[in-house]
């Protein structure tokens, strides 16, 4: 297993990374900072330094792509939601304002649907941003999440998720009951499941066609990423010393045993990023290493060996839409950028 370092180009922002995220199109990273600020790179081998972006008066607390290809969304804890567009030289556009209200959750569609949750509450935007409909929950919002055909919207929150349907008259939600504080969502790409993270260190889910359950435990830490590979296949997920993928081919992941990728014993994996095209992920974790791992059996490879440093842990992780670009953030303020090229010469030089 080769560790060297396959790094492309380094940046020092010097100030923390608190999220990283592609747009739908795949030719812009966003990364958030903690300071507020927000920094915009085209995401492929030829960038140059991130262009600052003044947002938020505190922190983003939901940095996502937006629906439309090309823009982000973010909402923070000065109450302020707002969409940015890379391809416009003027400032962020404001959304919605809740003045002494953090912004928790975003959630965006390619059918151009917003949501953002405030507390107990989620709101519905139209595409310019005006509010279409005002949806309560039990307890706070812990995610939002709209299925890829766009025809619902799922909240978790404690106890369980609340399924909205995006083009209904009433707002009746399908409540999923499971004792627990239920916190990220992730839907399958044919809309068909619906898995939450819990504060309890596991996984629950839902198949809609017959509401059959399904319960992963086991996790070391808490879940906070998630991804499904290429087709649907696997469910791949942070929270352990390996990646832990429950397969979901072949009638689901019921009574079978998950596929373990990464090395073992060198720390816990913070960050998931799936392979847009291949059957490859990349995984970060909280010592600042980050490998490659093929999902058909070869060995995977350390691209950036660990950091050594106790704030090293790797925050955000996301490939551009080519496949071709790796993007890697930490705590510390270092975001690292990976391409095929590079990889392929530290191979050489493992």
């Amino acid at each position: 297993m080769s560790k060297a370092s396959a790094i492309h180009k380094q940046w020092n922002l010097k100030t923390p990374i608190v999220a990283l995220a592609a747009n739908r199109d795949g030719d812009w990273i966003a990364l958030a900072l903690g300071d507020g600020a927000l920094r915009l790179l085209p995401a492929n081998a030829h960038a140059e330094d991130p262009r600052p972006t003044d947002l938020h008066n505190g922190v983003s607390l939901s940095l996502k792509a937006d629906g439309d290809g090309h823009a982000f969304i973010s909402g923070g804890d000065d109450g302020k939601l707002f969409i940015i567009d890379p391809q416009l030289a003027g400032a962020p556009t404001l959304l919605a304002e809740h003045k002494g209200q953090w912004i928790d959750h975003v959630a965006t569609s390619v059918e151009g649907d917003r949501a953002y949750s405030v507390g107990k509450n989620v709101f519905r935007l139209d595409e310019e941003g005006k509010t279409l409909v005002s949806l309560a929950h039990p307890s706070s919002v812990g995610d939002l999440a709209f299925a890829p055909n766009g025809r619902r919207l799922a909240a978790s929150h404690y106890n369980g998720l609340s399924l909205w349907w995006t083009n209904a008259r009433d707002d009746v939600p399908v409540t999923l009951v499971w004792k627990g504080s239920h916190l990220g969502v992730i839907w399958h790409p044919e809309s068909k499941m619906v898995l939450t993270s819990l504060q309890e260190s596991a996984l629950h889910g839902w198949r809609l066609s017959d509401n059959a359950e399904m319960q992963m435990q086991g996790y070391a830490a808490k879940i906070r990423s998630m991804a499904f590979t290429a087709k649907g296949r696997y469910l791949a997920t942070s929270g352990a010393e390996q990646v832990i993928c429950w397969p979901f081919f072949g009638g689901g992941p019921w009574n079978k045993t998950p596929l373990t990728l990464g090395p073992e014993g060198a720390g816990l994996v913070t960050r998931i990023a799936v392979h847009p095209k291949d059957d490859m992920l990349a995984a970060g974790y909280d010592n600042g290493m980050v490998v490659l791992a093929p999902l058909d059996g070869r060995a995977e490879m350390v691209i950036l060996p660990p950091v050594g440093s106790e704030n090293a842990s790797v925050t955000g992780l996301v490939w551009n839409g080519a496949g071709d670009c790796l993007f890697a953030a930490n705590e510390n303020g270092y975001l690292f950028e990976f391409t095929i090229d590079s990889v392929r010469k530290s191979v050489a030089h493992g």
